[in-house]
């Protein structure tokens, strides 16, 4: 009866949430894109605690879950928990290349071959005077900030890149995954942004930004944890772990048990809300740069923070991902008529320079309502994703449970009249012309 009780107040709120954004009328949805900031507000960010303080808080605003709570509680809290009283990290790195896989060898932490160099991070007032300098600072930090450490016990073979599904690089090196150098003097292996938020494809050319839908990244936690015979506890977590499959990463539950795509980061100046749930109201670049610097103070057991610089600069880089994006405009007759399919059948919730909209509540999308109704991140809806970018991605749907846009507008998916296969059944009534025409328009976004 309380978990009932709890879904159905759940559900009432995030219905009023909706309703508030304006997105329960015939209208299509409205929310304002997310705000450029001046470099004096970016310098307050660097410097200011109270104006931080008050920048989350009006992101996190409404939210009652226990990714906020934990936030509230110890960002610029000004208390004997504060995270601004963590020690700033900007460690020495050096990216893993193939070098370090030379004569056969297994590339571990001790491995790797240097040379090691810390982010150069210039004062404050340069940086925000310089949006330049503060994006490349970002473009670094996302290919060599330790995002997350991995197992000690963790050595790679040349050959287990492909079963991980590692992207390689000439320039970049291997995966994203930088050796760093600890306080004691060791080495850990880690990934960065990189390593989930950029894919090869077949040409080997590196897309920065979009999901790693080849990446399973649960299957080398899994294999490097070495779980000790007779511990259920941990085996079940191995399992978990190696239940993800590729492409997909749980960021939510300690068990393993919730996970979720890798996400497209480069639409990401337009979305209004971060997070497939919605969690984080996305105001403007500071909004992203206290989420990426809260991201990683709990990726590293709340035990560090990274330099507010470096967040900050990734925030600028990543909103800067939208400039490499195709055109919205269409490029010929078929697809000027799959542009107008979508403004007729999808602009409900699909509007806008991202083709983006507010928040959707999960019974009325029809997808897998777990993410949604967890009590970690959860309050009922889920983020309407920019279409912006959508045809270079290989799976679809918050949890990627559908591979690819001919699959997704299929209407053999639909199961007689009981519910729909990965769920979100618009557009599958369209007649065969409409419906190629606007899988063609999405292919070119």
């Amino acid at each position: 009866m309380r978990r009932l009780n709890a879904r159905a107040a759940l559900m009432a709120g995030a219905t009023s949430l909706v309703a508030s954004l304006g997105c329960d009328g015939d209208s299509p949805p409205s929310v304002s894109l997310p705000a450029s900031v001046s470099p004096a507000l970016e310098q307050r960010y660097l410097t200011d605690a109270s104006f931080r303080r008050g920048e989350l808080l009006a992101s996190l605003d409404g939210v009652d879950d226990q990714y906020a709570d934990l936030r509230r509680a110890h960002y610029a809290s000004a208390d004997g928990q504060d995270w601004d009283q963590l020690p700033e990290w900007n460690p020495a790195v050096s990216p893993l290349a193939m070098t370090d896989f030379a004569a056969g060898a297994r590339a571990s932490a001790d491995a790797v071959t240097g040379p090691f160099t810390a982010l150069a991070i210039a004062d404050d007032a340069t940086l925000v005077s310089d949006q330049q300098a503060l994006r490349a600072l970002g473009e670094a930090a996302f290919f060599s900030y330790p995002v997350q450490l991995l197992p000690a016990s963790l050595a790679l073979g040349a050959g287990d890149l492909a079963g991980y599904g590692l992207w390689i690089d000439d320039q970049r090196g291997v995966g994203g995954l930088v050796g760093a150098r600890m306080a004691d003097g060791s080495t850990r292996l880690a990934y960065t942004c990189a390593t989930c938020h950029s894919a090869a494809g077949a040409d080997g050319q590196l897309t920065v930004g979009l999901g790693n839908d080849r990446l399973n990244l649960g299957a080398l936690l899994a294999d490097a944890a070495q779980v000790p015979a007779g511990d259920p506890l941990a085996a079940q977590w191995s399992q978990a772990l190696r239940a993800w499959g590729a492409g997909r990463v749980d960021v939510t539950t300690t068990t393993g048990t919730l996970p979720v795509r890798l996400s497209d980061l480069r639409p990401t100046r337009w979305l209004g809300y971060l997070h497939y749930e919605a969690t984080v109201q996305q105001r403007d670049l500071i909004s992203l740069a206290i989420r990426l610097e809260t991201l990683i103070i709990t990726s590293h057991g709340t035990a560090l923070r990274p330099p507010r610089a470096v967040t900050l600069g990734l925030a600028l880089f990543l909103w800067s991902l939208a400039d490499d994006l195709p055109s919205q405009e269409p490029s010929d007759a078929v697809t000027a008529q799959g542009q107008a399919v979508l403004e007729t059948n999808c602009g409900r919730c699909h509007a806008g320079v991202g083709l983006t909209g507010a928040p959707v509540v999960v019974d009325a999308v029809g997808t897998d309502p777990a993410a949604a109704l967890d009590p970690g991140r959860g309050r009922g809806v889920y983020r309407v994703p920019a279409l912006r970018g959508v045809g270079r991605r290989a799976t679809l749907l918050h949890d990627g449970s559908i591979r690819g846009l001919d699959a997704f507008f299929d209407p053999a998916r639909v199961a007689g009249t009981g519910p729909v296969a990965g769920g979100h059944p618009f557009g599958l009534d369209l007649d065969p012309a409409a419906r190629a025409s606007l899988i063609a328009y999405l292919r070119g976004l």
